[in-house]
């Protein structure tokens, strides 16, 4: 057995048995699984609550996308040693029955951030946990955009994505990306570009509505596989869903996000035997 065989089968396996059973149900006295509650109490949210005041930045990001010493290649921490990192090209990928991803996003008042240290536009979204895989619960942090986007198919990047980024009980990451094609214009991005403020810089627009359901298509059959964050320090144990079918926003609006930034998506990284699922 080759190295690189016995490492996907490794892969597998962890893949399997670690990500199919879910750690955030809670056995009651009585035999039952107990859900977590819908509303949990805010001492729940400590330790990966990510939504605290952002005050007024200055621009002095600590990384790059370019070649150079801030460069990719020169990206600290797990980045470099780490053997789950995430962006990756989906080349092939195996049928399995994946729970499925049960959204129930609401519309909320629209924040948005012009975060010029990460070089991205976000919307960041209140408490709750509108996201269930199975019967795990995740709560929705924020949204944001890479252009291009990240994670390829069959070697193919799209011109944009959204990622929307959740998180579990255990401060586990859950990533999903969805590829942004031109076509039709999109409300929702439409009123998102409307408020975008100066670097650095958060917009709180108090009665101006926007719902992360609209950035979702209609299919919503993905790939999945563990990773990474994609930006320093990349840790680890991300699960990422990718939509197969894309949304469309306009010409226009590709262009004007790309005024802000541009450039954005880190180099694809080794799979080293990791399986990657695909919806049925």
């Amino acid at each position: 057995m080759t190295g690189k065989h016995a490492a996907s089968i490794c892969w597998r396996t962890v893949f399997v048995l670690g990500f199919f059973v879910s750690p955030l149900a809670v056995r009651t006295g009585t035999g039952q699984i107990a859900e977590p509650p819908e509303h949990p109490q805010e001492h729940q949210h400590n330790g990966h609550h990510m939504n605290v005041p952002m005050g007024e930045e200055q621009c002095k990001a600590k990384y790059t996308y370019d070649e150079g010493p801030l460069g990719p290649s020169h990206w600290q921490g797990v980045c470099s040693a780490g053997t789950m990192q995430a962006p990756i090209d989906i080349e092939h990928a195996e049928k399995l029955p994946i729970p499925q991803l049960h959204f129930r996003y609401q519309s909320v008042d629209l924040d948005v951030i012009n975060d010029c240290n990460r070089y991205r536009i976000l919307s960041r979204f209140p408490d709750n946990y509108w996201l269930k895989v199975g019967k795990a619960p995740y709560f929705l942090s924020e949204l944001h955009f890479r252009a291009p986007g990240e994670n390829a198919v069959n070697g193919k990047r799209p011109r944009m994505s959204i990622q929307l980024v959740h998180l579990s009980l255990e401060s586990r990451f859950l990533i999903i990306e969805i590829p942004v094609v031109a076509g039709k214009e999109n409300a929702a991005m439409k009123t998102l570009l409307e408020h975008v403020p100066a670097p650095g810089k958060e917009n709180k627009v108090g009665g101006v509505k926007i719902n992360a359901a609209d950035f979702l298509p209609e299919d919503r059959s993905f790939y999945r596989f563990p990773g990474s964050l994609t930006t320093p320090i990349c840790n680890e144990e991300v699960m990422w869903y990718v939509m197969k079918n894309p949304v469309e926003f306009s010409e226009a609006q590709i262009t004007e996000y790309t005024k802000y930034y541009q450039d954005t998506a880190r180099p694809l990284q080794p799979l080293n035997g990791r399986p990657v699922a695909e919806s049925e």
